[in-house]
């Protein structure tokens, strides 16, 4: 694994790096929407600020695709950065596996922009493009690799878990820094939800490390079994701050502790960096190493 990391190149970087805010954006655009909607005890202004933030997202993620877009055609062309506005190479990239899942990515985006509008139309759309969003990936990428559909399934339903899990973050940190018991009750409902969410998670990514190497003892012997299992360790800790809320900080906002919003604040920061973390891991290994090594 050192060695795989060792071994990244300018080129690779600004691809993880592209890639690891790509995936970010496109969570947390997911993840409000999925909150808005299935979270009660939102304030009706927490949910428009989300429905805001979704859509201000969009245009970002939209630049970071065509960005995906580009680099993957310097790629090809042996590093050759005039490949970035090679109309023909760009067809190319376009027309295939990348290109369906990054062209299904930005549908998805345009669709959770026009949740806007606001009525059940708009809310539905919305919904649409989260679900574009989640199917986009498994059309390229390792996943494609494996025999079966049961893999891709299950990418589809853990990029949604993770997208509820996100979009958490933003409304619940900004709500336990208000007075009033929305924090609380907006905790104290996702915590119950997210027991579920927790549990698919889990299975689906001890099922797909099988799948894609062999199982956890032949995964350590690669350097894309390595990288993976350290995802699944920082996921494990991840995991420990969410028992944490929802066992010691999210009783201590509904008894409205002294502290209890700053410490709920502090612990969603550390989630989310160590979320990020992940993102950053998932990015590197699907750029740089395959399952197969």
């Amino acid at each position: 694994m050192l060695e795989v990391i060792a071994g990244i190149n300018g080129s690779d970087g600004l691809g993880i790096a592209v890639k690891a805010a790509g995936y970010a954006l496109l969570l947390i655009a997911s993840g409000s929407v999925l909150c808005r909607l299935a979270v009660a005890g939102m304030p009706l202004q927490e949910r428009r600020f989300q429905q805001r933030l979704a859509a201000a997202i969009a245009p970002v993620a939209l630049a970071l695709i065509g960005a995906r877009l580009m680099l993957e055609a310097v790629f090809l062309a042996g590093n050759d950065w005039g490949a970035a506005v090679d109309v023909g190479l760009l067809s190319l990239v376009g027309s295939g596996a990348l290109g369906q899942t990054l062209a299904l990515q930005a549908t998805g985006l345009i669709l959770i922009a026009a949740g806007l509008v606001g009525s059940w139309a708009g809310k539905a759309l919305s919904l649409i493009g989260v679900i574009v969003i989640a199917v986009s990936f498994p059309l390229s990428g390792h996943v494609t690799a494996t025999a079966g559909w049961l893999d891709g399934a299950l990418l589809v339903v853990h990029m949604l878990c993770l997208s509820f899990w996100v979009g958490i973050f933003v409304p619940l940190y900004r709500l336990s820094g208000q007075p009033g018991d929305a924090a609380a009750v907006v905790a104290e409902d996702f915590g119950r939800k997210a027991i579920g969410v927790v549990a698919v998670l889990v299975v689906a990514g001890l099922i797909t490390l099988n799948s894609l190497t062999g199982g956890l003892l032949a995964a350590l012997q690669t350097a894309y079994g390595q990288l993976f299992a350290a995802k699944l360790g920082v996921f494990a800790a991840v995991l420990g701050l969410a028992a944490i809320n929802k066992r010691a900080l999210t009783p201590a906002l509904v008894d409205h502790r002294p502290e209890a919003g700053r410490a709920m604040r502090r612990s969603l920061a550390v989630e989310a960096a160590a979320i990020g973390l992940i993102i950053v891991i998932s990015a590197t290994f699907t750029t740089v190493t395959g399952p197969g090594g």
